[in-house]
Order: structure tokens, then C-alpha cells, then sequence
């Protein structure tokens, strides 16, 4: 009896790291449809498509949005930036929002 459990555990563990390799390659893959965990596709976004994060500013270029988020993250506030359809969207926590808006407002 101890022997057929003794065999049996091993191959089981086996088996359930392997499912879970395959999954992994299937979850992480570059494939033409794209990946589950990163946004492949490269054309501008809506607005609002950011989840929770909330648009404080949108810049016409890369540059000066990212400028814009150095001042931000200058006084602590966590802040991003992503092409939209509009042009380069700074996004911020909602808790951050007060804060980000004046800050940008009275420069």
C-alpha cells in the first residue's frame, strides 16, 4: 500500500508542474492574436480605457508628457502616460487627483 502512494505522489507533482509550465508558455506568448497578460496592440487608445486611473493632462508630444510626470513624481505623485487617440494622456491615482490638478494648474 505504501508503495503505490510512494510512486503515485511524484508522478502527480509531475504532471501538475507541467500543466503549469504549459499554461505558462500558453499565457505569456507572442502570439498573432496577442498575450493575456500585455497589450500587444499598438494604435491609440480611448480616454477612458485605463481602469481606475484618471487623465489629468493630455500633451502633443511623448516629450512633454513625460516632462509633465517628472513634476509630478517630483512631489510624490504617481503618474503615467499612454497615447491616446487624443494625443499623450498623463493618468494618476484617484487619490492623487486634487493634488495633480493643482499642481499642474498653477504651473
Amino acid at each position: 500500500m505504501f508503495a503505490e502512494q510512494y510512486f503515485l505522489f511524484p508522478v502527480i507533482a509531475l504532471a501538475f508542474a507541467g500543466v503549469m509550465v504549459l499554461l505558462c508558455r500558453w499565457a505569456f506568448s507572442k502570439s498573432r492574436r496577442g498575450s493575456l497578460v500585455r497589450r500587444v496592440d499598438s494604435r491609440p487608445a480611448e480616454r477612458d480605457a485605463f481602469g481606475l486611473l484618471i487623465d489629468v493632462r493630455t500633451e502633443h508630444s511623448h516629450n512633454e508628457a513625460r516632462i509633465t510626470v517628472s513634476k509630478l513624481k517630483d512631489f510624490g505623485i504617481k503618474a503615467t502616460t499612454a497615447r491616446t487617440k487624443d494625443g499623450w494622456t498623463v493618468y494618476v491615482w484617484p487619490k492623487d487627483e486634487a493634488a495633480a490638478r493643482g499642481l499642474l494648474d498653477t504651473r
